[in-house]
This record gives structure tokens, sequence and C-alpha cells, in this order.
């Protein structure tokens, strides 16, 4: 089983966070404060800003890329996203945002418990509208940061392993850190407080869904693999055994290697069981 962890979304193509259609009602809506903007705002779009804690400078850049929260037809059609194709005991990678064309397109939750979800892809983007609209010498310093922050990180080179050698990288890297990562340096924090009032809020609302379930399937990962090589280990002594006609140390092996083996499968079943419940927040 190959984890198949975390994927963000970018422009051109998409990507990040997964969930279909949902709760928006085109007639409810609201207005933020006039020093944001006076344009009606569809009431989904004001409770993603209001909860990620935008600040107002975050608002205005959130609202000018006119995000929608959309059923998944219009998100794939939008987004350019494949079909996507499910490997089986594998963590799903997950697309469900993209910046594109200057606009943010959203995936809508097709659950209540991956509505949570929506928030941490909402504040990803915004990120990458952020990024877009840095002026050379303020790219090239947050780049330099951004840099040192991989720098022997190696949950985010994990997390970072879907991209490949992709020439925006330090734009995914840029939306990954701030809506996933907490304890940032002092330049980056800062950075991102100009968008997030408290970024914790959104850090906090990846982990309670992704994020531990990923170190779950880390755990359970590394646990199978252990038993796997204990168990190939055990199985060429008792062949060593067998082969010298030693058969009362052969039988001896056989229960221990048997309790592994039964570990093995329980262990197994669990992985499975978390990797169905991480592929479910992400749609399906």
């Amino acid at each position: 089983m190959v984890l198949a962890l975390l994927t963000a979304c970018s422009a051109p193509a998409a990507d990040d966070i997964a969930l279909p259609p949902v709760l928006p009602t085109a007639e409810s809506t609201t207005t933020l404060p006039a020093t944001t903007t006076t344009v009606p705002v569809a009431a989904d779009v004001a409770d993603l800003a209001a909860r990620t804690t935008m600040t107002e400078r975050g608002r205005r850049i959130f609202l000018a890329a006119q995000p929608a929260i959309e059923d998944p037809p219009t998100f794939v059609q939008n987004c350019g996203v494949p079909e996507r194709a499910d490997t089986p005991g594998e963590p799903r990678t997950h697309t469900q945002g993209c910046y594109v064309g200057g606009r943010i397109h959203l995936l809508a939750p097709d659950r209540a418990e991956a509505r949570e979800l929506l928030y941490v892809v909402a504040a990803h983007e915004l990120l990458h509208a952020v990024y877009s609209q840095l002026r050379p010498a303020e790219r090239a310093r947050i780049d330099a940061e951004l840099e040192g922050a991989r720098a022997g990180n190696e949950r985010l080179e994990e997390r970072l392993r879907p991209y490949g050698s992709s020439p925006t990288l330090n734009n995914e890297i840029h939306s990954i850190l701030g809506s996933e990562f907490a304890g940032l340096s002092p330049a980056l924090e800062a950075h991102y407080a100009q968008f997030f009032a408290d970024r914790a809020t959104v850090v906090g609302a990846r982990q309670r869904t992704l994020g531990a379930r990923e170190e779950e399937i880390r755990r359970l990962k590394a646990e199978v693999d252990d038993l796997e090589a204990r168990i190939t280990s055990l199985k060429a002594d008792q062949e060593s055994l067998r082969a010298n006609g030693d058969f009362r140390s052969y039988n001896a092996y056989v229960g221990v290697v048997n309790g592994l083996i039964d570990r093995y499968n329980a262990s197994i079943r669990t992985l499975n069981a978390v990797i169905q419940e991480y592929n479910g927040l992400l749609g399906g």
C-alpha cells in the first residue's frame, strides 16, 4: 500500500482537498462591511471568509477572485480536473479547489463532516491568489523563507511529492505552509498574518480532518511493514531449520509465526478502514 497523501492545488491545473453538491443557496446572501466590499456576497462564501478568520485584506483578495462553491460537473469543467481513478487500499490524492484565470473554484462537500475541509481549501486557494499578486522583490523574499521552511521538513516533502518538479512549486509551498503548518518562521508568520487573524484556526481544521488520519495511516503502514519483515525473517529461519532436519525447532516457530500473521492481518484491516474513512472525507 502506497501512501498517496495530500495534494494541493494551483493554477492552471487544480487541486486540493475534496468535496460534491451542497449547501449553497443562491438566494441566501449577506453583505460584508463597506470597507471590504459593498457587493452582496453569498452566505456560504461569507462564511468561508469568516470561519477562516480572513483579515480585511484577505477578504478583499478572496472576494476579488469571485470564489464559487460548485457541484462536481461544474468544478471539473472549470478546473480541468480529470475523472478520479481510485486505487484500492490507498489514500486518495485530493483535488477540491483550484485558482484558475484569477478565479477560485471550490468543490462542494457531500457530507457534513467534510464541511470543515472546505475552510482549509478556501484558505489554500486564497493564498494562491495572494502569491500571484506578490511583487518581484517581495516574492523573492517570501520564496527564500519558503525554501528555509522546506529544508529538512519531511512532512512537507511528503505533501509535495505529487507535484514532482513543478515550476510553480513555491506557489504550492506558500499555500500548503499557510493553511496546514504551524510554527513557521517569524517572517512567514508575519506574512500570513496579513491575511488571517488566527491562522491556527485553519491549521487546526486541517489536523482534525485529514491530518490526524494521515498520521494514523503512516503509523499503521509502518506497523504493517515491520510485521511483514519479521514474518519473512522467521519463515526463512524455519526453512533453514527444516532443511537441516531440525523439525522440533521448526515446529516451535509455528505458533510465533502464526501469531504475527494474525497481527499483520488485523493491522491490514485497520489500515484499510482508516483509508476508507479518509477517502470518504474527500467525497464518495
